[in-house]
């Protein structure tokens, strides 16, 4: 099987990413600008570029390398892997029998009632949105919660906006119930204790979450969520185990077959 990595032709941190998975697939690599016959097309980021257009239309696997949910102080050293999408719309082989791999600590269940209720903004235009708008998202949910208070996207602020934002691990402490179109601030909060609304199946919250301000706020047990978190989620100074992720390339190439691939359109037909 031959293994295609691209990278960014560019300086960007990300292609550490890829040099990373390259050499645990014995890839070839080559810019996104260049698309080479494969069976298998690995790209860090989730858009369209002419590589991943080439992979969609010969209807083979890609594999996303994308931002973790957690890290060791360096955020770039990390990355998640799946097949044909991003975050929960992407797919991993099963990792039920396999060993413990490192994550975060489990902070017990807050109670939803007793604290602050915090909209986690993201990004305009993101392509985690899928082509919904953020902004319109958040009016609608402050119609439904009017006290909820919002934390915006470090992005989304200019410099002194960002100087008089409190810090993510402050917002988190005050949190007792978060609400999430689907940024990794969902699986964060989990992480943290915090019960929370995930509307959007690509939250990797999805499976521990509510997903309507309707429904009461669960606590579920997280010990499986997170153990198949923490298989999606590499260090590029560890080697990548493709045995496992292989062994799931069948189904990923029947998925592809289908052209069951994730919108990395931000919504538009790709």
């Amino acid at each position: 099987m031959k293994v295609a990595a691209y990278y960014r032709a560019n300086d960007s941190r990300t292609n550490e990413r890829v040099h990373a998975v390259s050499q645990a697939f014995g890839a070839e690599e080559s810019a996104r600008e260049h698309p080479i016959p494969c069976d298998l097309a690995i790209q860090a980021g989730f858009q369209i570029t002419p590589a991943m257009a080439d992979a969609m239309e010969r209807r083979i696997p890609i594999l996303i390398l994308e931002n973790p949910c957690w890290d060791y102080g360096d955020k770039k050293s990390v990355y998640t892997v799946a097949y044909n999408g991003l975050n929960n719309l992407g797919w991993i082989p099963s990792c039920k029998s396999l060993p413990t791999r490192a994550a975060p600590e489990l902070v017990p269940w807050k109670n939803p009632y007793e604290g602050q209720v915090t909209i986690f903004g993201q990004v305009d235009n993101d392509n985690a949105l899928r082509g919904a708008d953020i902004y319109e998202w958040i009016q609608w949910v402050q119609q439904i919660v009017p006290h909820a208070v919002l934390r915006e996207h470090p992005v989304m602020l200019d410099r002194e906006e960002k100087l008089m934002q409190e810090s993510f691990r402050e917002c988190l402490e005050k949190t007792s119930l978060g609400i999430t179109f689907s940024s990794t601030c969902g699986a964060q909060c989990v992480i943290a204790g915090i019960p929370t609304v995930a509307v959007h199946k690509g939250s990797l919250a999805y499976d521990v979450s509510i997903h309507t301000l309707t429904e009461a706020p669960i606590r579920p047990d997280r010990t499986e969520w997170l153990h198949k978190l923490s298989w999606r989620h590499w260090r590029t100074d560890e080697r990548l185990d493709t045995e496992w992720l292989l062994s799931g390339y069948d189904e990923a190439k029947a998925q592809a077959e289908k052209g069951h691939y994730d919108n990395m359109s931000n919504g538009r037909p790709q």
